[in-house]
């Protein structure tokens, strides 16, 4: 008998001073495997980590596995829009702004049609899919991060604030 196989994902994780490149295989449905509170880091292979920022005297590192602390993700991007196109999702999104010490991040939020813009975020989950995502640097990087993702799983612990955006504007 075969052992049960996990997709494997392209992803970007930025962590507080580092961006992370790496392959990520959750252990069953993306979304609930990310608001599974029971595992307290998340494991990572095919790593490459780099610091934000060029005052750090490393300049990467690369390494075959990393366990990252959940609470120290800001956000995931994830880069394959055809995986992501797959992921069951709430119908209803909002188009929202995020904002962390570094970054902002435009996107559609899913979320259930009877939440206010005032309290979209759901103190049930940890983490928040957003689709469509721009992710724009708010101060000069010593990586590039992926600007124009398909989704991004960003830990409510992060947002220092946020908006909805009407595209309009």
């Amino acid at each position: 008998m075969q052992g049960i196989q996990f997709e494997t994902w392209k992803v970007e994780i930025v962590i507080p001073s580092f961006l992370i490149r790496a392959s990520f295989q959750p252990r069953g449905a993306l979304t609930i495997f990310l608001n599974n509170q029971t595992y307290t880091s998340l494991n990572f292979t095919e790593v490459e980590l780099m610091p934000l920022t060029a005052d750090y005297q490393v300049k990467g590192i690369k390494q075959p596995m990393l366990n990252v602390n959940r609470r120290m993700i800001e956000f995931v991007s994830f880069l394959e829009a055809d995986k992501v196109a797959q992921v069951q999702l709430l119908q209803a999104k909002r188009r929202i702004v995020f904002y962390t010490r570094s970054f902002a991040v435009r996107g559609d939020l899913h979320v259930n049609t009877e939440a206010p813009d005032e309290n979209l975020l759901d103190d049930k989950f940890e983490f928040f899919m957003l689709t469509d995502v721009t992710i724009f640097p708010l101060h000069p990087l010593n990586v590039r991060i992926t600007q124009k993702v398909p989704a991004v799983a960003f830990n409510r612990k992060a947002i220092l604030a946020h908006h909805t955006h009407n595209s309009s504007s």
